[in-house]
């Protein structure tokens, strides 16, 4: 059977397009390149790691050759953990090869004469539902996949000369200041929707996700219209896997429910019996947030 190549900027990255396909059935190589360490992508419970050799630092400087790499090995897809770097990597080898391209896919599904996902559609309103007959690209959000868990075994490195574009070159790295968590690596998450009026009442939040041993995430209104988050949870924000997703407030409007598809567990509480959010939940507790959230503190820290 034809190989499946993914590639990720980072180990983490690299893991979550691995499992992706792996729910599809195959067992993929991963492609590095010359600002990449080889060795760290080894345990991921990969084929192999194939490492593009070279002395620039940016993976999309290496775009014509992992294109040619995957035409020489009769490559049947491309799958890419879709961060900034991924996107830009995705593209280009999708250009080169001129090859048909899938973005933010989901179910991912491989046979021999291509391969189909779901894509959201609409802002999230629909799934639709896409294939590429052949080769092709496909591009997956980072978080949409929980990485496998490592068997321990490690993945040969095939090294490849690579000829890296010199029109790309990195000039300077800055550290980018963002506050707040990661939210895509949180086990656990309290999510502060628009019924908090002041900043000053996501004390509630906060005190139950100490209980908790959560991070406190919100959604776009919290962070966009008043500021008090650096970024937000949602189809357009950090799209989160964790294992608890409490939600106190939101009404859950589907391009935030969008964003929390891949919650193991959620519960949500909202004094409208109504919102859509109650109808996407495991459990629901309708009731005044502020007063559900402190018995909820008050009994689990007991």
């Amino acid at each position: 059977m034809a190989e499946v190549f993914v590639f990720g900027s980072s180990p983490e990255l690299a893991a979550e397009a691995l499992a992706c396909v792996r729910e599809a059935g195959h067992r993929a190589a991963v492609v590095t390149t010359g600002g990449q360490d080889a060795q760290d992508y080894r345990s991921l419970g990969c084929a192999e790691v194939v490492h593009v050799q070279g002395g620039n630092p940016l993976p999309e400087a290496y775009a014509a050759d992992v294109a040619a790499l995957l035409e020489e090995r009769a490559a049947c897809a491309f799958v890419v953990c879709g961060d900034a770097t991924g996107r830009d990597m995705a593209a280009r080898v999708a250009g080169i090869l001129d090859a048909p391209m899938m973005s933010e896919a989901s179910k991912l599904h491989i046979d021999g004469g291509g391969m189909s996902a779901s894509r959201l559609a609409y802002g999230g309103a629909v799934v639709r539902r896409e294939r590429i007959e052949g080769f092709g690209v496909v591009s997956v959000a980072p978080g949409a996949w929980a990485p496998l868990a490592s068997d321990g075994a490690e993945a040969p490195i095939v090294a490849v000369d690579g000829n890296p574009d010199a029109r790309m070159q990195l000039v300077e790295v800055q550290p980018l200041e963002k506050g707040g968590a990661d939210l895509t690596k949180a086990e656990r998450i309290v999510c502060a929707g628009m019924a908090f009026s002041t900043e000053d009442e996501l004390g509630a939040a906060f005190r139950l996700a100490g209980v908790l041993g959560a991070e406190v995430g919100c959604t776009r209104g919290l962070a966009e219209d008043h500021h008090w988050f650096p970024s937000y949870i949602g189809l357009s924000g950090a799209q989160v896997a964790p294992k608890l997703y409490v939600g106190l407030g939101v009404s859950g409007q589907v391009q935030h429910t969008v964003g929390i598809r891949g919650a193991q567990v959620v519960v949500a509480v909202n004094k409208d019996a109504s919102a859509p959010i109650m109808s996407a939940c495991d459990y629901a507790v309708a009731g005044d947030l502020f007063e559900v959230s402190d018995a909820l503190a008050a009994a689990l820290g007991s």
